[in-house]
C-alpha cells in the first residue's frame, strides 16, 4: 500500500492525521530502531554532528529529535499537522530547540534558497519515484540518507485478514527502483538489510480503522467482517487489540557531491 501516492493530498492528510494518536513517538533509549539506524548512519560516514538536515516525511518525529540532538538544525517536513503537532511537543518535552517543522506535501516543498547537508527519508511514501529520487539528491550537499523497504513488512494481523479474503497482499520492496537509479547516475552509495519487527498494542476500534486503510479498494462488506474477526481475537479484557509486523529493510546512504 502507498496511502501518500495514491491518494489526493487532503485525503491523504486526514489519514495521517486520525493514525497520529497511536503513531510511534520518539522513545529516549538506544535499544531502538531509530537508534540502530543513527549509528549506521555515523559508521557510514553519514554524522549529522554540528550539520543542516532535512527529514522529509518526519512523521511524529522519532527520528527527528535523535538527528536534532546531533545537529546543527533540522527542518522537517509532514503532510499530517497532527503528526507535526505530536513532533513539537516531544520536543518541548526533550528540550530540543534547533527544529522548523513544515507542514506541506513533499511535491510542493521548495527550499528555495535553504541548505541542507542531509536530506533524511525513513519508510516515508514522500519518496517514492525517480523525480523524488532526484529531488533529494539535489537539495542535500553531503549525503542522503534512505531507510525503505526491501520486500518484507508483513503485519500478523493483515495477513490473517489477506488470506480470509483471498488477497495477494502486496510486497514492499522500494530498494531495486532506487538502487537501479543510483547506479544509472553513477552514485556510489552503501547498504545495509535490517531485519526485525514491531510491536503494536491499540484500541482495537483504531487497530480496525487502521486495517481498513490497508484493505483501500477491497473496503468490502466482506472486509469489514474478516477485519472484525480477525481483530476481535487479538484483543484483550481491557479492549486493546495487539498487532506484530514482522519486517526488513535496507539503509541506502549516498553522496551527492
Amino acid at each position: 500500500m502507498d496511502i501518500q501516492r495514491n491518494a489526493d493530498p487532503k485525503n491523504a492528510e486526514k489519514m495521517w492525521d486520525r493514525r497520529a494518536a497511536n503513531y510511534p513517538r520518539y522513545r529516549d533509549s538506544e535499544d531502538t530502531l531509530e537508534a540502530k539506524v543513527m549509528r549506521l548512519m555515523e559508521e557510514k560516514g553519514a554524522d549529522p554532528t554540528g550539520l543542516r538536515v532535512l527529514d522529509v516525511g518526519c512523521g511524529s518525529g522519532k527520528y527527528t529529535l535523535r538527528l536534532a540532538k546531533k545537529a546543527a538544525s533540522v527542518t522537517a517536513t509532514d503532510i499530517s499537522g497532527e503528526m507535526l503537532r505530536i513532533l513539537k511537543e516531544d520536543a518541548a518535552k526533550e528540550e530540543v530547540t534547533n527544529i522548523t517543522a513544515v507542514h506541506a506535501d513533499w511535491s510542493d516543498f521548495n527550499p528555495e534558497e535553504a541548505e541542507f547537508d542531509i536530506v533524511f527519508c525513513a519508510t516515508t511514501p514522500a519518496v517514492r519515484n525517480e523525480a523524488d529520487f532526484a529531488k533529494v539528491t539535489g537539495i542535500a550537499g553531503k549525503f542522503v540518507v534512505y531507510l525503505g523497504f526491501a520486500g518484507k513488512k508483513d503485519s500478523e494481523v493483515m495477513m490473517e485478514i489477506y488470506k480470509a479474503l483471498n488477497i495477494t497482499p502486496k510486497r514492499f520492496n522500494d530498494i531495486p527502483m532506487l538502487k537501479a537509479w543510483l547506479d544509472s547516475r553513477n552514485l556510489s552509495y552503501s547498504s545495509t538489510l535490517i531485519e526485525d519487527k514491531w510491536e503494536k498494542r491499540i484500541p482495537a476500534a483504531k487497530m480496525k480503522e487502521h486495517c481498513m486503510d490497508f484493505l483501500m479498494e477491497n473496503a468490502t462488506e466482506d472486509a469489514v467482517s474478516a477485519v472484525d474477526k480477525a481483530v476481535s481475537a487479538r484483543t484483550d479484557s481491557e479492549g486493546m487489540a495487539s498487532d506484530t509486523t514482522h519486517f526488513r529493510m535496507e539503509l541506502v546512504i549516498w553522496k551527492t557531491k
